[in-house]
């Protein structure tokens, strides 16, 4: 593949690593406007675009992708709240787009474990559910994207619960904690709580590596697969 690296901060350098060690060809990497209008030449000649930026400038970097007709994979969080006029621009360009709140194999597992979980104590009221998240210290947004998909998985099956909240919640919210530590690359526990006992579901990021392979993987795939898709329906394809 010819790739574009759109975001070069940790990630971005993760996932460089990767596609050369692969044998693919990393074309250009953009951080800022400066970088797209030297570049930009070079980003044209890409097969793929990989973005992992900021949520101030996701929006922009997904149009200029869809508009030059670049297959784009994104990991940036922090932008839901526009996700629908998102992909209606992909679509109305004609654009391919793979995106998700975490690129993690093992972070996919852990939403679809947590959706059955919470399918099953819908027979279990004297458990209350919350959900904590920790990470970097330079992360921008909070809650993480991974922790808000989780709360929508869980509100999605759990019956009693009708929205979350970031701190202390009311009885039908979920409480969601989030923590910056260090370096920690990412940190994910939801918990249920009775008066008898406590269970656990926690997914723990050892590094950057699996979001960066996760993200090539979905790149190479997205090449041969053209559409628009949730990283978490299409995971167990790549």
């Amino acid at each position: 593949m010819k790739v574009t690296i759109i975001g070069y901060g940790k990630m971005g350098k993760e996932i460089e690593k990767i596609l050369l060690r692969a044998g693919h060809e990393v074309l250009a990497t953009i951080d800022n406007d400066h970088e797209w209008t030297e570049r930009m030449d070079k980003f044209l000649q890409s097969n793929v675009a990989i973005e992992f930026s900021t949520p101030q400038t996701v929006i922009g970097n997904l149009n200029r992708c869809f508009e030059h007709h670049i297959p784009v994979v994104s990991g940036t969080t922090g932008w839901q709240d526009q996700r629908e006029a998102v992909i209606a621009r992909c679509k109305a360009e004609g654009g391919s787009l793979v995106y998700g709140s975490n690129f993690s194999i093992g972070a996919n597992l852990f939403f679809a474990i947590n959706s059955l979980m919470a399918k099953m104590m819908n027979e279990q009221s004297q458990y209350d559910v919350s959900i904590d998240e920790t990470h970097h210290i330079t992360k921008k947004d909070a809650p993480s994207g991974t922790a808000i998909t989780t709360a929508q998985l869980l509100l999605a099956e759990l019956q009693r619960k009708h929205g979350w909240k970031l701190g202390d919640a009311a009885a039908d919210e979920i409480a969601v904690r989030a923590h910056r530590v260090g370096d920690a690359a990412g940190i994910h526990t939801v918990t249920y709580t009775s008066d008898e006992d406590r269970i656990e579901i926690t997914h723990t990021a050892n590094s950057r590596l699996g979001f960066a392979q996760g993200a090539v993987k979905a790149a190479a795939w997205l090449v041969k697969n053209p559409g628009i898709y949730e990283f978490k329906d299409i995971f167990g394809r790549l």
